[in-house]
């Protein structure tokens, strides 16, 4: 059984909604820092998107809204270099599609973005109407340079998916980068020529489907007075039909500093190499908050202090959560050893808990009967089937328009606390500044409590450490951060955070990383064979600084706003990489971490030995390249290995959505052989929702059932929704004359599949009760995402 008898997470889409967020702010922080102290990424989980980020806003937009434009709180549209009329033609002239849509309403300024900001761009609201649908959606526009700062193609249109570049595309990936980069000029000519550099650094995730419509992301960094800077880049997308789908231009409009330092690079490396030494540990190679991955795990050496980067004129290291001067050397990360005492955590033993039972495990920490409270029991993050209690509760005060809210995450088998956290609008009116009614020695009493309560074997596998106190103007916040530990090594980005105000409340708690038997398995059987030493001197010999412009602010932490700032500052970098490094422990060799989620760009699709040679390679390495097929853990792909149902499902489900998360509801198991923790239940729920199975009539599915090709024909016809046509065919002459027909059932279903091309009959015999392997089943898919653009029903189609 799994160590906390969960797989970590939250409701699919609140927790991806929050990793984009996260990842945003997490990636700068973790970006300019290497270490094992700041690898404590759920520290960033009450923090809100990076300052300038451009944020695409989707909202529905009333027809009958006035289009004259408005200011935000503090801006004067006085001030805009770019009209309001001219902002309209700009963006009108870039995007053709706009020639349909209506612009409803203009604003100078963000709207509902909390905290506010004082960005000068025009917000400009539009709506596209179709008939008795009608789309809303906002695209901003910078008000000082004329840069296009936010588009992105209405999903939804057009309605009649006429334009939809589905797979093969007319443009290949090299064609679609050269359309990007002679768009980007046009769209933002604030950038000067020569200082944009490919990276791949904004690219989170992709949402590329062999049967769904084909897209390429492109991200470019802009370098300021010569150098890097943070926050400065372009992100963009372009379909199959190389069209601008999606165009994204972060900038900030302050003023940057000198690019000369006052400290030598050379200076700058001894001041940060100065004491270092490392520390072994269990690295994960690939995200641990990507849940659709294949977990896998490293031992290695990392440096054993947080090397935080450093003001390139004081010499003064940099916090780089909230941007300011920290004091003195860096020092190695210390750990305390918890106490077991008090209230221990003691999971569930019994069945799934009620909302009610998880309020009684919450008992002080819920708040009280002032607040109104909302539950709601969702799937995981991440297609595992284990189920989690949401919990949102809301005060209510009479001539308060917007009050505070509280929310919490339980694991509904365990009653595990998962994450808690206070969300507070910025703009409200702001707590009087007062001294603390607690010591930080009373909030670390209290945090260690609240661990012992609700992590298991919080005493046994969990170590405090070093603490960091925030102290703004307004309110002390403690925050302290649990170090997971297997084996007396720590667990590297696996923490459990904990953050209590000057009064003694809590204000959140971060606990949604977890080792799975499989984790716990892989790691037993990892051995260092680098001594410290000699990890210790590559770690020397290969760490450098980077001198860069760095960004800090623009979110909250805590429910405290830090506010923007750029620095210019040395970053350091291991081996030329920013990421955090670590030295493998088996190798000796340098490695960058991938404690978050990466661009699937970032994913390499070498085709495996055992199918490079194969007769259906071509199709195995567009399964591969599309997510739809991985390598084994032999690192081969045995294309001629014969499917089930099962796998097929599977299969036919990643073509759709290769990271299986589109689901957010509660999983209710269809058949009574696939249960909520099924590995196929993901893809199970997908046929079910779209109706691939609703011929199916018995309750068991039998997934592990030898995929025939005749199951592939009656499958793939119910997926087009050729059911009735494929009756209308069972007595169709191209059927009827196969040598063995008679033993076909489906001859409908048959008929269309050879008519349609998707599968053929050899020597006029098409083999009903043959197996399906592998690399046929490749052949096939690949046949059918060529046909998809020519069918009525796209396999992806979408709903209204």
């Amino acid at each position: 059984m799994d160590e906390q008898q969960h797989a970590a997470g939250m409701p699919k889409n609140q927790a991806k909604e929050r990793s984009l967020r996260n990842t945003s702010v997490a990636k700068k922080v973790l970006a300019g820092t290497l270490g094992l102290s700041l690898l404590q990424v759920p520290l960033l989980a009450s923090a809100d998107t990076a300052s300038g980020t451009s944020v695409v806003k989707d909202s529905v937009v009333s027809a009958s809204q006035d289009s004259g434009s408005t200011a935000s709180k503090g801006l004067n549209p006085a001030d805009a270099k770019i009209t309001k009329a001219q902002a309209e033609s700009r963006i009108r002239s870039l995007f053709p599609e706009l020639k349909d849509a209506k612009l409803n309403g203009v604003t100078y300024g963000e709207q509902n973005v909390y905290p506010s900001n004082t960005k000068k761009v025009w917000e400009q609201n539009w709506t596209i109407q179709q008939g008795n649908h009608s789309m809303g959606f906002s695209t901003e526009v910078d008000a000082i340079t004329g840069d296009i700062l936010s588009y992105s193609y209405p999903y939804m249109y057009p309605l009649d998916d006429s334009n939809t570049a589905y797979y093969p595309p007319a443009v290949s990936e090299q064609e679609a980068q050269k359309i990007a980069e002679a768009f980007i000029p046009k769209a933002a000519p604030s950038i000067k020529a020569g200082t944009m550099k490919p990276s791949n650094q904004y690219l989170y995730s992709s949402s590329k489907a062999l049967f769904g419509p084909v897209q390429y992301s492109f991200s470019y960094t802009v370098d300021v007075n010569g150098i890097p800077a943070d926050n400065e880049y372009v992100s963009l997308d372009v379909d199959g039909n190389g069209n601008i789908v999606r165009f994204n231009r972060n900038t900030y409009q302050g003023n940057y500093p000198a690019a000369k330092a006052a400290i030598s690079k050379d200076d700058a490396e001894k001041r940060l190499e100065q004491g270092l030494s490392v520390t072994l540990a269990y690295i994960p190679s690939t995200s641990l908050y990507d849940t659709s991955a294949n977990r896998e795990w490293k031992i290695g050496y990392v440096p054993d202090r947080t090397l935080e980067p450093m003001d390139a004129n004081s010499g003064k290291r940099i916090d780089t959560i909230f941007g300011k001067d920290l004091e003195g050397p860096s020092q190695a990360v210390s750990y305390t050893a918890l106490k077991a005492s008090g209230k221990v955590f003691t999971p569930n033993k019994g069945g799934q808990l009620t909302s009610d039972e998880v309020l009684q495990r919450l008992q002080g920490i819920a708040p009280g009967p002032d607040y109104q409270i909302q539950s709601n029991l969702s799937n995981y993050w991440g297609g595992t089937g284990k189920q989690v209690w949401s919990l949102n509760w809301n005060k209510r005060t009479a001539g308060i328009n917007r009050d505070d809210s509280k929310y919490a995450y339980v694991d509904a088998d365990t009653g595990q606390l998962l994450s808690y956290h206070e969300f507070q609008y910025p703009d409200a009116e702001p707590a009087k500044a007062t001294a603390p009614s607690v010591t930080e020695a009373q909030a670390q009493a209290k945090a260690i409590e609240l661990v012992l309560a609700h992590y298991p074997n919080a005493a046994e596998v969990l170590k405090l450490s070093d603490a960091k106190t925030l102290n703004p103007a307004s309110k002390t916040v403690y925050q302290f951060v649990f170090q997971r530990f297997y084996k007396d090594l720590p667990v590297n980005g696996m923490t459990v955070s904990v953050s209590i105000d000057g009064s003694g409340k809590l204000v959140s708690y971060n606990a949604d990383t977890y080792l799975s038997d499989k984790d716990i398995k892989a790691l037993d059987n990892l051995t260092a064979k680098v001594e410290a030493k000699d990890a210790q001197q590559r770690l020397l010999d290969d760490l450098s600084v980077e001198l860069r412009y760095i960004s800090s602010g623009g979110y909250t932490v805590d429910n405290t706003y830090v506010e923007p700032a750029v620095r210019l500052a040395y970053v350091p970098t291991l081996n030329g990489d920013r990421n955090v490094g670590y030295i493998d422990g088996v190798t000796g060799k340098t490695e960058a971490s991938s404690l978050l989620p990466v661009s699937n760009k970032d994913k390499s699709a070498a085709l495996p030995s055992d199918a490079a040679n194969h007769a259906a390679s071509k199709d195995l390495a567009t399964l591969l390249e599309y997510r739809v097929l991985s390598p084994g853990e032999d690192g081969l792909l045995h294309p001629d290995a014969e499917l089930t149902l099962g796998d097929w499902i599977q299969m036919m489900a990643k073509g759709v959505y290769p990271d299986q998360n589109y689901y957010g509801g509660q999983y209710q198991p269809v058949f009574t052989d696939v249960p909520a923790d099924s590995p196929i239940a993901g893809a199970v729920q997908l046929f079910t929702d779209k109706g691939w199975l609703k011929d199916l009539k018995s309750s068991e599915l039998h997934p592990e059932q030898k995929l025939t090709r005749e199951a592939v024909a009656t499958s793939l016809t119910t997926a087009l929704h050729y059911n009735r046509l494929s009756k209308f065919f069972q007595q169709d002459a191209q059927a009827l004359s196969l040598s063995d027909a008679n033993t076909i059932q489906d001859k409908g279903a048959v008929a269309l599949m050879l008519k349609l091309g998707l599968m053929d009959a050899a020597g006029g015999k098409f083999d009903p009760a043959k197996p399906v392997t592998k690399a046929e089943a490749a052949t096939i898919m690949v046949r059918l995402a060529h046909l998809q653009s020519k069918v009525d029903t796209p396999l992806n189609q979408r709903r209204y």
